[in-house]
């Protein structure tokens, strides 16, 4: 069982989380729900960005569709500022997330990722091909946060 591409892959994905961590740890609680629009708040892309990768990984993992917002009483589109979820709550979520990914990961080869996924045709032919649809998906997000974090007064790079 060969399984050099499905290791890296994960890494990548440790990698790409731990960014994602970071600059959500780097908000204050008035930052958390102020920024540049009414999406572009750090609580709004935060919870967008790890309910997609929930909904990416559930589909993965057995085809059905997550309910979107049932998590939190809503979706990150319907909340108000006030009922969105807190900082701890979006940590904890990646926590999840990054648990389910590694039991995902644990259970494939590298003939299983290149194998056909035809969940979402837009995203890969192949579960490897949907794997790095969501990590895309993630790090255009992670870029929004970047500019967010960046907007609020901080310049740390967390480039991982």
């Amino acid at each position: 069982m060969n399984t050099t591409v499905t290791l890296d892959l994960l890494d990548q994905w440790h990698r790409t989380l731990a960014m994602v961590r970071s600059t959500i740890e780097l908000f204050d609680d008035a930052q958390w729900r102020a920024g540049l629009n009414w999406f572009h708040t750090p609580a709004r892309v935060a919870y967008h960005l790890v309910e997609s990768l929930d909904v990416y990984f559930v589909v993965a993992r057995d085809g059905r569709e997550l309910v979107r917002g049932a998590r939190f009483g809503g979706t990150w589109s319907e909340l108000s500022d006030e009922d969105l979820p807190a900082q701890d709550d979006i940590l904890a979520y990646v926590d999840e997330i990054q648990a389910r990914m590694e039991a995902e990961f644990a259970a494939l080869d590298d003939e299983r990722l290149a194998a056909p996924f035809d969940v979402y045709p837009w995203s890969g032919s192949t579960r490897l091909g949907h794997y790095v649809y969501a990590q895309r998906h993630t790090m255009h997000h992670q870029g929004g946060l970047a500019v967010l974090a960046a907007h609020h007064g901080h310049g740390e790079d967390n480039w991982r």
